[in-house]
């Protein structure tokens, strides 16, 4: 099996919804940006960049910082890549 279905896998067991959502968002933002014509590259930086770009926001008094929850939102691309 792809190691990467594997992580998809995992994570969307996970029983943190959080990680889940950060995952969902990941993948809708790639798959947008998929749309838009942007390469395999631009799209899973885009969705790095989303990820690192909420983890920022909760470190100016917004939210937790949880660089797993920035590693989840990017994995989202390698949905589109695979599928």
């Amino acid at each position: 099996m792809d190691p990467h279905a594997l992580l998809t896998a995992g994570l969307l067991t996970v029983a943190d919804d959080d990680k889940k959502l950060h995952l969902l968002a990941g993948t809708a933002i790639a798959l947008a940006a998929r749309e838009g014509d942007m390469t395999p590259l631009e799209t899973c930086l885009l969705t790095l960049g989303a990820g690192l770009a909420k983890e920022a926001w909760d470190a100016r008094g917004h939210g937790d910082v949880d660089f797993g929850d920035a590693a989840a939102t990017a994995f989202g691309c390698q949905i589109t890549l695979r599928f």
